[in-house]
């Protein structure tokens, strides 16, 4: 008995170990949905050092905002793993499907806000890239336009007007009074990773009324 057993145990030392089977990314445990509705689902990602997703489905084209900087091996299904550095802030944009899993390898947790694309609200504006003071322009294509805003302490945009439907990701924390007509002034006190829906156009200015510098993200839906 105790030799079938020995014998067993080598038999399994030498077998590969099954792959996984990748699951979609709503089922992979590390995303957290936060936000969902026809247009878009966003999640909150958070992988800590040492942590491997699993290999999930993105069946949806995406971008993520990453929250932090972060030290990661990257690995689509079939392919070697490869080394992906990412920055506090970065933006990327990835085409559907894709099958991939992640291996932070750093020491601080990886959180990124991953925001997919599901549907156009069918908006015909063009937006305004380039011509409002503190945005300046990350990425624009078939799917999306995506501007960074910055604003140092004290300093203000003034009235502007985002013409689509788009979803804002505030990178660092921030105290902003943001002015609509016809509203009273109100002010945010922004967190990292704190996010909102538009259904666009909407007209607005912002003043960074803290002691610390306001970066966010902004999407824009065409």
């Amino acid at each position: 008995m105790k030799l079938i057993a020995s014998a067993a145990l080598s038999l399994l030392a030498v077998l590969p170990i099954a792959a996984q089977a990748p699951v979609p990314v709503a089922n992979e445990p590390r995303h957290h949905i936060k936000f969902e509705n026809q247009y878009v689902r966003v999640f909150d990602v958070q992988v800590p050092p040492g942590d491997t997703t699993l290999f999930h489905v993105h069946s949806n084209d995406y971008l993520f905002v990453s929250i932090g900087d972060a030290t990661l091996k990257a690995e689509l299904a079939g392919s070697p793993a490869g080394d992906l550095i990412v920055k506090d802030g970065d933006c990327r944009y990835s085409k559907a499907p894709i099958t991939h899993r992640v291996t932070n390898v750093g020491e601080h947790l990886f959180r990124n806000i991953t925001i997919e694309v599901l549907k156009s609200p069918g908006s015909s504006a063009a937006a305004q890239a380039n011509e409002i003071p503190g945005h300046t322009l990350v990425l624009d294509n078939d799917r999306v336009h995506v501007e960074r805003v910055v604003i140092e302490p004290g300093k203000s945009i003034a009235t502007h007007t985002h013409p689509r439907s788009g979803l804002g990701v505030a990178v660092s924390a921030a105290e902003i009074q943001i002015e609509s007509a016809g509203q009273k002034p109100r002010t945010v006190q922004f967190k990292p990773g704190d996010f909102q829906w538009s259904d666009g156009p909407v007209t607005h200015s912002m003043k960074n009324t803290g002691k610390t510098r306001f970066e966010a993200v902004h999407i824009e839906w065409k």
